[in-house]
């Protein structure tokens, strides 16, 4: 059988390590896996029996577009994760539906172009828009430049964005953030890595993902995460659900990526062969 793993024609870093590794398990489960950019136009979709999304870090700059090329590459070929996932896990409202879930999450505001910039009254607050990966645009403000969120808010605005504001999470600065990664709806390895947004500058550093090492989430990191998973419009076949501790140290959901994760499959032993075996398994279904 033939797949391919989907990537983009521009990536924000210069590689996506994770794929000729991810080729490598394909060969062991018996599968051909080309490489192949979401945004090029001479691809045949359709000559594949799956495609995986992986490093498509380009399309919170395309949204459209790559929403309409999930449902056009759906209709032809298998894709994975499934359009219903891509679309509602593209845009960060989804977190709202996880919190009316009852699965804790970061405290979030939403603030629409066209709404009144009222930012609720938390002394230090992270400022960033709805649809974006790997902390672009987002900025950390402290009590005396609350001013400044207010105008990162409006230019949020008029670039085209829905702001959402969350209080910043303290303990992301001592205990890191955990990224625990699921492959076929279950647990399969997790990293904790330092804070993305400077203390100083409040905005990302270098790296998306600073200082990172394996991890073992507590048993109730692995049920907030798993309750996560259970909130999208369909199981996921691969997920990464990043938690922080609030302040009294239960795990919150930040993020849940369902679509384009780095999933660490350095620090994840077999996790790579499990995804692909996942993948030759569903095909075989």
């Amino acid at each position: 059988m033939r797949i391919v793993l989907v990537t983009a024609t521009e990536l924000p870093v210069p590689e996506d390590v994770e794929l000729p590794v991810l080729q490598a398990a394909a060969s062991r489960a018996g599968l051909t896996a080309d490489v192949a950019c979401w945004d090029d136009p001479a691809i045949e979709w359709a000559g594949y029996d799956l495609a995986l999304l992986r490093s498509t870090w380009n399309y919170p700059s395309h949204l459209e577009r790559f929403q309409a090329w999930v449902d056009a590459t759906a209709a032809v070929t298998r894709l994975v994760n499934g359009p219903a996932i891509v679309h509602w896990n593209s845009v960060k409202t989804y977190l709202g539906d996880l919190h009316a879930a009852g699965v804790p999450t970061v405290p979030t505001t939403y603030l629409a172009p066209g709404e009144p910039v009222e930012l609720p009254g938390y002394a230090d607050i992270v400022v960033k828009p709805t649809v974006g990966s790997g902390a672009r645009k987002a900025r950390r403000f402290r009590g005396g430049t609350l001013s400044a969120a207010t105008a990162h808010v409006k230019w949020l605005h008029a670039e085209g964005h829905t702001a959402m504001v969350q209080p910043f999470q303290y303990r992301v600065e001592t205990d890191g953030e955990r990224a625990l990664v699921h492959v076929g709806g279950e647990f399969s390895h997790a990293i904790v890595k330092g804070a993305v947004l400077s203390s100083v500058t409040g905005v990302r550093g270098e790296h998306a993902h600073p200082d990172v090492r394996p991890y073992e989430p507590t048993a109730a990191e692995r049920e907030v995460a798993l309750a996560a998973l259970a909130v999208a419009p369909e199981a996921p076949l691969y997920g990464r659900i990043d938690l922080v501790l609030d302040d009294t140290g239960s795990p919150i959901v930040m993020e849940a990526e369902l679509i384009e994760p780095h999933l660490f499959l350095e620090h994840g032993p077999g996790a790579a062969d499990r995804l692909l075996t996942a993948v030759k398994d569903l095909l075989a279904g």
